[in-house]
């Protein structure tokens, strides 16, 4: 139950600091003009600090499987984004961009896993 908790917690926090990095972005886009290519790469970046940060937030009281912790934050954090964004998109559609989002988002949160883990000396690797 507590791993729950904690993953929950983790990715919240970072649905709703990716909401606000979005909205904040979005006026700096009308405003600058700022060309559609650099969109994405940004984009990307925001996701791999948000889940990071989500992962660290997951692991603050864990002792063990940081991987575990930092995959599922990973993967309930990009279906939470899809969901919102297709939400506000109006419409839902999975394809192979979706699916390789998902395997990115988990990745990245199972590697910051195993990071976070490894830099506390106190832990078990299991």
């Amino acid at each position: 139950m507590v791993m729950i908790k904690s993953i929950c917690k983790g990715v919240l926090c970072a649905v709703i600091v990716t909401l606000l990095f979005i909205l904040g972005f979005a006026l700096v886009v009308q405003l600058s003009g700022i060309s559609s290519n650099a969109i994405t790469p940004i984009m990307q970046v925001v996701k791999v600090v948000c889940i990071f940060v989500a992962v660290a937030i997951a692991l603050k009281h864990a002792k063990s499987k940081g991987w575990l912790y930092g995959a599922l934050v990973g993967m309930l954090y990009m279906v939470l984004t899809f969901l919102i964004f297709s939400l506000m998109d109006g419409k839902f559609t999975v394809g192979i961009s979706a699916l390789s989002d998902l395997l990115f988002q988990t990745l990245v949160g199972l590697v910051s896993g195993v990071i976070l883990r490894m830099r506390n000396k106190d832990v078990e690797l299991s």
